[in-house]
């Protein structure tokens, strides 16, 4: 098991998707003092984490929509299996640019006239575009009796910009 997480770990860092363990392995046994409420003055707030780092995260500077992977043990991924195998999962984060459609000046001017019927109970409008995978890659894994389980289109294999 030990040798199955070090070459996928090798291989996150070989693909260069292992910028975040150089920067914990950069950051372990340093702590970075938060500075007062005041902030620094240069648009950008600091989070204490709780384990002595500090990492500081710029207002309105989200990245851009894209693949993002994460290291889990497929039971962490909430589908019943069993299984302490670690496995790759990808999905799709960040933020999407705003241009406004000719769809969303009509629909902005259909709800200020009160045209449009009010969303129901636990409903909203959605105008803005939403980061979505465009694609899916299937995983096989071992569960912990020794029997092969593949679940289709579990990880994003690709992102884009939608709505």
């Amino acid at each position: 098991m030990f040798l199955l997480k070090l070459a996928l770990l090798l291989y996150c860092l070989q693909r260069g998707e292992g910028h975040w363990l150089r920067t914990l392995i950069e950051l372990r046994g340093k702590t970075v003092p938060v500075q007062p409420s005041g902030g620094s003055g240069d648009g950008s707030e600091e989070e204490e984490t709780g384990r002595g780092w500090v990492v500081r995260v710029r207002r309105g500077a989200e990245p851009p929509c894209g693949l993002r992977t994460l290291l889990l043990q497929v039971r962490e991924l909430g589908l019943g299996y069993e299984s302490d195998e670690v496995v790759l999962f990808k999905y799709c984060s960040g933020a999407c640019p705003w241009v406004r459609s000719n769809h969303d000046l009509t629909l902005t001017n259909l709800l200020q006239r009160g045209a449009l019927p009010p969303p129901l109970p636990g409903e909203r409008w959605q105008s803005t575009p939403c980061c979505r995978p465009t694609h899916h890659e299937d995983l096989a894994f071992l569960d912990n009796t020794h029997r092969w389980h593949k679940v289709e289109k579990l990880s994003a294999a690709g992102c884009s910009c939608v709505g």
